[in-house]
This record gives structure tokens, C-alpha cells and sequence, in this order.
């Protein structure tokens, strides 16, 4: 069968695989195709993060289907004294209380991550293909207003068409 692999910022490739191989196996033609490295991608069919030691048939992946990549920066090392931002939620149950009594901070906070996590539900891949090209729009345009030569546009942008011999 025939799946087709899309990273989020527009690169594709075409695969020919079985629904034997597992999800590792896959995370490798990926890089071999695409060149970004299997320690860095996240593999999605239908919203779902597919686990590596799985098989594409294990997640109903079928002939012509969409696999999703979403490229994870790779980790460094940072020294454990170097200061740690707290998370939001932490920092909004400190704010709250100036504004609020304690009760009522509390059912704010609580209100919040719950909105939060409602509208983070609703949130497809197309939502966030529209906000990475309009971050990535804002860093050149920034980057552009730095330097006064304009950069040519990198070909990462366009469609790619590539069939594994596989």
C-alpha cells in the first residue's frame, strides 16, 4: 500500500509499505526520504501519535492514508542550575489571588484550565499548519528587518512528490 507523509509546513513524500511495518520502520524511510531524523519526528494518523513499537495495521492505517509529521526539536543538555520558567498555571495561582479572594482565584484557575483544555480538543492540524507558517512568516519578517539582504526562500516550502521503491 501506498501512504502519503506530510510534514506540517507543506514537505511530502509518497511510501510503499505493508501494514506489517512497524511505526519505527516507518519514522526511518521518513528520514530517509525526508531527511529529518527519526529521534525528532512525531508521527499522527487521524490526531493520534502513533507509539513506534506498534504496526500501522494496529492503528487501522489503510492503502492512500495521510501520516502527519510534526518535527520535536532535538534536547540539549542544560545545566540544573540554570533557572527553570515556572508553568503558566503556576504563575496564573499566583496572580489570581491579588485580584481575587481565595475561593475565588481557585474556581478562576480552575475555569481557565478547563477552557484550556476544551479549546485545545478543538484544535486540528490545519489550526496549527496556519500558525507555524504565520510564525515562521513573523521570524523572517524580522529576521529580514535585521539583516538588509533578502534571503531566497528555501525550497522546504514547496511540495515534494517522492516514491519509495519499497
Amino acid at each position: 500500500m501506498f501512504l502519503t507523509v506530510k510534514l506540517l509546513l507543506g514537505r511530502r513524500c509518497s511510501l510503499k509499505v505493508s501494514g506489517k511495518e512497524s511505526v519505527a520502520t516507518l519514522k526511518k524511510l521518513v528520514s530517509e526520504r525526508l531527511q529529518v531524523p527519526e529521534e525528532q519526528q512525531h508521527l499522527l494518523f487521524r490526531g493520534q501519535l502513533l507509539a513506534d513499537d506498534k504496526c500501522l495495521s494496529d492503528y487501522r492505517i489503510g492503502p492512500n492514508a495521510s501520516i502527519n509529521v510534526i518535527m520535536r526539536p532535538l534536547e540539549e543538555m542544560v545545566p540544573k542550575e540554570a533557572h527553570q520558567p515556572q508553568p503558566l498555571w503556576h504563575q496564573l495561582g499566583q496572580v489570581l489571588p491579588k485580584h481575587f479572594g481565595p475561593q475565588d482565584a481557585k474556581a478562576v484557575l480552575q475555569l481557565l484550565r478547563q477552557e484550556h483544555e476544551e479549546r485545545l480538543q478543538r484544535i486540528g492540524l490545519e489550526d496549527l499548519e496556519q500558525l507555524a507558517r504565520h510564525l515562521l512568516a513573523e521570524e523572517q519578517h524580522v529576521e529580514g528587518e535585521r539583516e538588509p539582504k533578502a534571503m531566497p526562500q528555501s525550497s522546504c516550502n514547496k511540495e515534494e512528490e517522492v516514491e519509495a521503491d519499497q
